[in-house]
């Protein structure tokens, strides 16, 4: 004979609340009861099913859970022996178990591909026993002969049904080339990483293509769609129409247990409130209060330079030619990755010694100065490799890995023996640093660097040396 499931009762009182807290290992049975009976809600502090506790709270839960579950409220009546007092240390956790990480067998890359036998969406990946079983199995998946690789059929159903049939044993990422514009496509790759049990719920697909229709790009589509996500998967026991109604002191304390945390910096409460008034406001065309959202202040932090000498060392550090070349063009024409990494050949302007950064952030196109020593590496590169259309291109074509830019740096970084002071952004820094304590007007800089305010640009006249290093300490005065 089996044993019914044990729900554990204890008790928990402060000023604001007295509950009774309901401790139970996953059961499918308890968890569709308790869907039954709102009056049984999650309590996102406590992490746990929680009730309003009266006279006859636990009467009615050895009630309704009877002929499924046994309800033990032994630790609820327990009382503490002698002069004692609970004391708590360490972190709060809060959002422990929210969109919890699946555990996946490997992780694959979607390729297009086109031949003059056709189009195909080749499954690339290192080679692994375990992936490779997962593949034949798959029923949307085709090993094709003259690729020797497993290939998807280029079309929008069978690359859905090929993302939900695999998504829970593999992770999976998109090749540059492959453009995701379906809202469909986006959500399973935006929600495969996460354990999907009996309360996890997605978010409406009408907010993605609210996202699409404004225009957003797909990593900020990706940011806004994870902080929506993890606010209605805080509330386990409300649905998406409770949660739509939400006011402004909900999400408010929402985001006070994540400062409570103090595992999440302010910039990324900062991020939650902006993707979550966007849901709000903007999706829901709620009328709802959000100036009276509590803010954290965001520290302003200087950016992270190196010097001259230390940029120098990084850069002998590094052997591979392209790799060379691309961090030398980071830090010489002060560019982010990404508007690197979607340069093309006719970008180059040799002549006039510029280079010309398309659709750069804010949808804005500038030009920025190439030297001498980069533009001599480029010619070099050029020769070796024969780029075609991008100047770098990834292993499988389109663009190059900015992550795998990020390793070479930090490989050839902790080869050089220089402090780690940032990744491929702090070349930028540099950049601009350097050129201001060279005496370039700071206007030009901020032209070069494509800032629309002076204000941004002016963060680092507080990181240069060039006036500091000309200041004497009093104390060089004294005889001590």
């Amino acid at each position: 004979m089996n044993q019914k499931p044990i729900i554990y009762l204890n008790h928990y009182k402060n000023d604001q609340e007295d509950l009774c807290l309901l401790f139970f290992k996953p059961n499918t049975a308890i968890a569709d009861r308790i869907k039954l009976n709102n009056w049984i809600k999650w309590h996102i502090g406590k992490q746990c099913f929680a009730a309003s506790t009266h006279k006859n709270t636990i009467g009615f839960l050895v009630d309704i859970f009877d002929d499924i579950a046994e309800v033990n409220s032994s630790y609820y009546t327990a009382k503490l022996q002698g002069n004692t007092a609970q004391i708590n240390i360490g972190d709060a956790g809060y959002f422990a178990g929210i969109l919890e990480k699946a555990i996946k067998k490997g992780a694959v890359l979607l390729v297009p591909f086109k031949s003059d036998a056709g189009r195909f969406i080749v499954v690339k990946y290192k080679y692994s026993r375990t992936v490779n079983q997962v593949l034949i199995k798959n029923k949307f998946t085709v090993w094709n002969k003259e690729l020797r690789e497993f290939v998807v059929e280029p079309k929008l159903q069978a690359l859905i049904n090929f993302l939900k049939s695999i998504g829970q044993d593999l992770n999976i990422r998109i090749h540059n080339e492959l453009s995701i514009t379906d809202y469909r496509l986006m959500q399973l790759l935006f929600e495969q990483s996460y354990v999907k049990d009996r309360f996890f719920k997605s978010c409406p697909l009408a907010f993605l293509q609210f996202m699409q229709l404004k225009g957003y790009s797909y990593q900020t589509i990706n940011t806004y769609y994870y902080f929506v996500l993890r606010l209605i998967n805080c509330y386990k026991q409300n649905t998406i129409e409770q949660i739509n109604r939400f006011e402004s002191d909900q999400i408010n304390r929402y985001h006070q247990y994540m400062l409570a945390e103090k595992r999440y910096s302010n910039q990324t409460i900062n991020q939650s409130i902006n993707a979550i008034k966007l849901y709000y406001k903007g999706y829901l065309k709620r009328e709802l209060q959000l100036e009276q959202i509590i803010r954290p202040k965001t520290a302003k932090t200087l950016p992270k330079v190196w010097s001259k000498e230390e940029v120098a060392r990084i850069l002998n550090c590094i052997d591979n030619l392209k790799h060379k070349t691309l961090l030398a063009l980071l830090y010489g024409s002060g560019l982010r990755i990404g508007e690197a990494l979607r340069l093309r050949i006719e970008d180059i302007d040799s002549n006039r010694m510029r280079i010309r950064i398309l659709d750069a952030k804010g949808k804005k196109d500038r030009y920025t100065i190439i030297g001498q020593a980069v533009l001599a590496l480029l010619r070099d590169y050029y020769k070796a490799y024969r780029p075609q259309k991008l100047l770098f291109a990834g292993q499988f074509g389109g663009q190059y890995s900015s992550a795998s830019a990020g390793k070479v740096l930090l490989k050839a970084i902790k080869k050089s023996g220089v402090p780690l002071r940032g990744g491929l952004h702090s070349l930028r820094h540099s950049f601009a640093t350097h050129l201001l304590e060279a005496g370039t007007d700071i206007r030009y800089i901020q032209e070069l660097l494509g800032h629309n305010s002076s204000t941004t640009t002016e963060i680092y006249t507080h990181v240069s040396n060039k006036h500091l290093s000309q200041i004497k300490s009093p104390l060089d005065d004294l005889f001590i």
